[in-house]
């Protein structure tokens, strides 16, 4: 967060040039320009204390940005600029994915392959889990490694990652599709509201592999 020491220095700067806080960046070019030709010394009537006080208000608003084309001054601190990153899940995590879609089974029957082939209780091809998150914000998408399946499907997903969550909670979500293999679903705004309180956005991207986790965050 900017110090309001920094915020009341652009608007006293602003001030000084005849302009409110939020002028654009043409209108404080603008403002320089007649003042640097009425007030200039060299001029008959010039007022060198006006026009040294003018210049040095532009010179800092210059420093601060505020001179380019499409900038502004707010006179509110600016917000950083989201990055896309990748969150994976703990086993864990990805254990009470399973349990929620499957109870009864342990740890050891996902980690040993030799223990995960058909057993009661054991998913099918249409329960899926993922095992990572990629963020942007309060936009949230799943990578989910195996294919999705044509018919019903169901989905355990983690809300740990919101931070406005009261609870940490695993919620499952299901649907149906046309086709099978690799894709993306987008939840529907009503299922996200009430299922993943503060997110603004929920995707599942099926059959993702590293390389579709890599370019989502090359693409931030």
């Amino acid at each position: 967060m900017e110090p309001v020491s920094k915020i009341k220095a652009r608007a006293e700067a602003l001030q000084v040039l005849g302009l409110l806080p939020g002028a654009k960046a043409n209108e404080i070019r603008e403002a320089w320009r007649k003042v640097a030709f009425h007030d200039h010394p060299d001029h008959t009537g010039g007022d060198y204390s006006g026009f040294s006080q003018a210049k040095a208000a532009y010179d800092f608003l210059r420093r601060e940005g505020m001179t380019r084309t499409g900038s502004s001054d707010t006179s509110v601190p600016r917000r950083p600029r989201l990055k896309k990153r990748i969150i994976e899940l703990a086993a864990e995590e990805i254990k009470a994915c399973h349990d929620l879609l499957n109870p009864g089974r342990t740890l050891a029957d996902f980690s040993n392959p030799e223990r995960s082939g058909p057993t009661d209780g054991a998913d099918t091809a249409s329960d899926h889990v993922p095992d990572a998150i990629g963020c942007f914000g309060r936009d949230l998408t799943y990578f989910v490694a195996s294919p999705v399946c044509e018919g019903a499907n169901r989905v355990a997903l983690p809300t740990s990652v919101l931070a406005s969550c009261r609870k940490a909670e695993t919620e499952v979500v299901t649907f149906r599709s046309k086709g099978s293999g690799s894709g993306e679903i987008i939840i529907p705004d009503p299922i996200r509201e009430r299922k993943f309180p503060g997110a603004t956005s929920v995707r599942i991207r099926f059959k993702a592999d590293q390389e579709m986790r890599d370019m989502f965050e090359l693409a931030g």
